[in-house]
């Protein structure tokens, strides 16, 4: 038997019946045994708790955890994201008011999508009854790929290789992307091997068709239960070298090119490394364990790392700069920045703690959840920099990069600034720009807080299409216990919008960009050309009631701000039936 601690992140509050499920099936040491009970449904959500949109607009993928584990496991599904998009875009048209006041038929609208008028709105938010994934195929299935997992998946972390042209051919067949989910139940990191549908990616290495729905876990049959070639802490090979992933794997997140990453353990207080290599021939592995950390290690967020420093390694100028990630604590009053230093000859990979950040601004500094870093505005001056631009790069790199940090008690937004530190070498030669620099590190503030009026649980970053038809950036925070999402905007420093949503909202992803075309295939074309059109959708997994909805962010419309599509039929957790 398999021991399945209590998720610490679970709300405090959950509706009605399903605080005494979650209490009764994990509150307690459980048993989850995976080669025992009914297979989880694939046509349907299950307690979803993570979502990664693909880069190309293609894909969805969903994490389903089999929380009350009424099934022999949870799953991950690859749903068709474009056509999603097509029916919420058309929704969306459907529900413009008409000219001179005319008012909207939501009936019609409804129906011009394959629906009806919402039967249950306190339920799901939104104009339109749910849509069946089950009734749905041919042109019209959403869900096109599937994998069985172990119970109680807590996230999801797509990564993709760095884009090199035209790929040699020992890594023509090696995979592109990667999607890491970790798995409290085994403990594991199950990953897939992923195809890639990046618009930037070269012609031969896109995906096209039923390729891009493809999920590779090592099953024996499309569908099935992910080998354990491909569960990292239960991979044979990782036995015999002797390396254990720690118990409750929850918070993930990946340094630069996706070649590491980090996970935090939460009833352990330990943070783990895989190392991703992109070759054909190698597998993700456990690196390394941090152990002693404060109590309760949660979320993770990874810091971008300066281009300069690409740069000069580029130039052969490398200087002495190890990734950083920032971790919360669900139960110790900080924030820590951990690094990662790759294994080199003679010395293994090794993380460390190397900055620790007091939350003292609140009566409370307990109790910290989910973290986003924004490094916009460096990059953004970065863009304008030339390669060899040393001194360009550098005056970027002294640009703060923004943090925002969900906290309860009391509900706020945390809100800082993470900074690099150059340090100059005293021996560099004055004529070799390249050689000026010798260490670069980061350090962590916290500058302000936003109050919030429920209890906040996660944090992302997503764009709205703001009244100038532009894109604009905004904080997201997730309140799971009142049904709310708070559209924070950093220009204007104020709480934009309480988006209101199901039970359970636990976690995002956004699918935004230009369409164009009747298909509204993600197009990498002109802003204001003919046919091009921006658009902005998040995409919401509700645990409690196991269904996704669709929240329009074209703040142009007047769907703006609101949930317009439910996908899947919401289910009440049994003992609230």
């Amino acid at each position: 038997m398999k021991l399945a601690r209590a998720l610490l992140q679970t709300p405090r509050v959950v509706g009605v019946g399903l605080a005494a499920s979650i209490l009764g099936g994990l509150g307690i040491a459980g048993c989850f045994v995976d080669s025992e009970g009914l297979p989880p449904p694939t046509e349907a959500f299950y307690f979803p708790t993570g979502l990664a949109a693909s880069p190309g607009g293609r894909v969805l993928y969903v994490a389903n955890s089999d929380f009350d584990l009424q099934y022999n496991g949870g799953t991950v599904q690859a749903l068709d994201l474009q056509r999603l998009r097509k029916r919420a875009l058309a929704l969306q048209a459907s529900l413009a008011p008409r000219p001179a006041g005319g008012g909207v038929d939501v009936s019609a609208a409804c129906l011009g999508v394959g629906l009806s008028t919402n039967p249950a709105p306190l339920l799901h938010p939104g104009p339109c009854a749910p849509l069946d994934l089950s009734t749905l195929d041919g042109e019209d299935e959403i869900v096109r790929g599937s994998a069985v997992i172990g119970a109680f998946a807590s996230n999801v972390l797509l990564v993709h290789r760095p884009l090199l042209g035209d790929l040699a051919d020992s890594d023509a067949d090696a995979p592109q992307a990667r999607l890491f989910v970790p798995v409290r139940g085994d403990p594991s990191v199950t990953f897939f091997d992923l195809a890639d549908d990046r618009l930037d990616a070269p012609d031969a290495q896109r995906c096209s068709g039923d390729a891009c729905f493809r999920l590779d876990c090592g099953a024996t049959e499309a569908g099935g239960r992910c080998g354990r070639d491909h569960r990292i802490g239960e991979d044979p090979g990782q036995e015999l070298l002797r390396r254990k992933l720690p118990l409750e794997p929850f918070g993930i997140a990946a340094g630069p090119d996706g070649t590491s990453v980090v996970v935090s353990h939460q009833t352990e207080n330990t943070a783990s490394v895989i190392v991703n290599p992109w070759e054909k021939t190698k597998r993700p592995q456990l690196a390394a364990v941090l152990t002693d950390l404060a109590l309760g290690p949660t979320e993770l967020a990874a810091v971008p790392r300066p281009r300069l420093i690409s740069q000069l390694k580029e130039a052969d100028r490398e200087i002495d700069y190890q990734p950083a990630f920032a971790l919360t604590y669900i139960a110790s009053p900080q924030l820590d920045l951990i690094r990662y230093r790759e294994a080199s000859e003679g010395a293994p990979a090794l993380l460390s703690q190397s900055d620790a950040t007091a939350v003292t601004a609140l009566t409370s500094g307990t109790d910290n959840r989910g973290i986003a870093v924004d490094g916009r505005e460096r990059q953004a001056c970065e863009a304008g920099c030339g390669d060899a631009d040393y001194v360009c790069l550098a005056q970027c790199t002294a640009i703060p990069l923004q943090v925002f940090v969900a906290h309860r008690f009391p509900n706020s937004l945390l809100i800082g600034e993470l900074s690099t530190t150059l340090i100059e070498d005293d021996a560099a030669d004055p004529a070799v720009p390249a050689s000026r620099w010798a260490v670069a590190n980061e350090t962590l503030k916290i500058r302000d807080s936003v109050p919030l009026s429920a209890y906040p649980s996660r944090v992302e970053l997503g764009e709205v299409i703001g009244a100038d038809g532009e894109r604009h950036r905004r904080v997201f925070a997730v309140a799971f216990d009142t049904g709310r999402v708070f559209s924070y905007d950093p220009e204007a420093r104020s709480i934009e919008n309480e988006i209101i949503t199901g039970r359970g909202p636990q976690a995002l992803a956004f699918d935004t960009g230009y369409v164009c075309g009747d298909e509204k295939e993600r197009c990498d074309c002109a802003p204001g050309s003919d046919g091009c059109e921006p658009y902005s959708l998040m995409y919401i997994a509700h645990f409690t009631d196991s269904y996704l909805g669709v929240v329009d962010l074209d703040m142009r419309k007047a769907t703006g701000g609101s949930m317009i599509v439910t996908v899947g039929t919401p289910v009440p957790p049994r003992e609230s039936q």
